[in-house]
C-alpha cells in the first residue's frame, strides 16, 4: 500500500506592497509582523527618494547655475548638486536604519520599516518636480553687482529663496522626515508590543536625521 503523503505546509505569508502604508500604516505593519525579516526587502525606495530629492535641489538651483556658469561647467554643476543631496538622503536612510535598529531592537526591523516610510516621498518630490518646472518663474535679476563669483552665487541664492515656490518646497523637504518618524512609531510599537523600544528606535535616528537634511539645505536655508 502506497504510504499517504503529508498534507503540505501552509505557504509562507506573503509581504505587503510598501505602498499599502498609504492606505493604512496599521495594517501595512500588521501583514508585515508575521512576515520573515530581510533588512533590503524595502530598499529600493529610499534609493529612489534620494534621486528625487536631487532633482529638486538641482531645480531649485537651476536659476543660480544659469546664471553664474555655461556649457559643460553648468552640467557639472547640476550633477554636483543632484548627487550631493542624493548622498546625504542616503546617508539619512542609513542613520534611520542603523540607530532606530539600536533603539528598536532586532524585533523591530528598523532597516524594513523606515525603508517602508520612504514611500510617502516620491509622490511628494514628483509633484515638487513637476510645479518647480511647469510653475511660471519670476524675473531673475539680469545683473548682479558682485566682486566675485561667490557673491553672485549666493545674491542668485538670496533671489530664489524670495520665490514663494522655493521657499514652499524646502519647508516640505525640512518637514518630510516627520511623517516617516510618526509612521515608523507605529511600526515599531506593532512589531514589538514596546511603548518604549517604539519609542527609542523613532528618537534616536530623528535629530541626526533632521540634522543631515538641514546640512543638505543650508545654502537655501542661509538665503531664507
Amino acid at each position: 500500500m502506497a504510504r499517504p503523503r503529508p498534507a503540505p505546509g501552509s505557504p509562507p505569508p506573503t509581504p505587503p506592497l510598501a505602498a499599502e502604508v498609504l492606505r493604512g500604516p496599521t495594517a501595512f505593519f500588521e501583514r508585515l509582523r508575521p512576515v520573515p525579516p530581510l533588512p533590503w526587502r524595502y530598499a529600493l525606495l529610499p534609493v529612489l527618494a534620494a534621486l528625487l530629492a536631487g532633482v529638486i535641489y538641482a531645480l531649485l538651483l537651476r536659476p543660480v547655475v544659469g546664471a553664474t556658469a555655461q556649457g559643460a561647467g553648468a552640467l557639472a554643476a547640476h550633477v554636483v548638486n543632484a548627487f550631493g543631496t542624493f548622498f546625504l538622503t542616503v546617508v539619512g536612510a542609513a542613520l534611520m536604519a542603523g540607530l532606530g535598529h539600536l533603539g528598536a531592537g532586532r524585533a523591530g526591523r528598523a532597516p524594513e520599516v523606515y525603508g517602508a516610510t520612504f514611500v510617502v516621498l516620491p509622490p511628494l518630490y514628483l509633484a515638487l518636480a513637476a510645479l518647480l518646472l511647469m510653475w511660471p518663474q519670476p524675473d531673475w535679476p539680469a545683473g548682479v553687482q558682485a566682486s566675485s563669483v561667490l557673491e553672485h552665487q549666493q545674491a542668485m541664492v538670496q533671489a530664489v529663496m524670495r520665490w514663494p515656490l522655493a521657499r514652499v518646497t524646502v519647508l516640505l523637504l525640512l518637514l518630510a522626515p516627520f511623517t516617516q518618524f510618526v509612521l515608523a512609531y507605529r511600526g515599531f510599537f506593532i512589531l514589538t508590543a514596546d511603548r518604549r523600544r517604539a519609542l527609542f528606535g523613532t528618537l534616536l535616528p530623528l535629530f541626526p536625521v533632521l540634522a543631515v537634511t538641514a546640512l543638505g539645505l543650508a545654502p537655501l536655508l542661509a538665503a531664507w
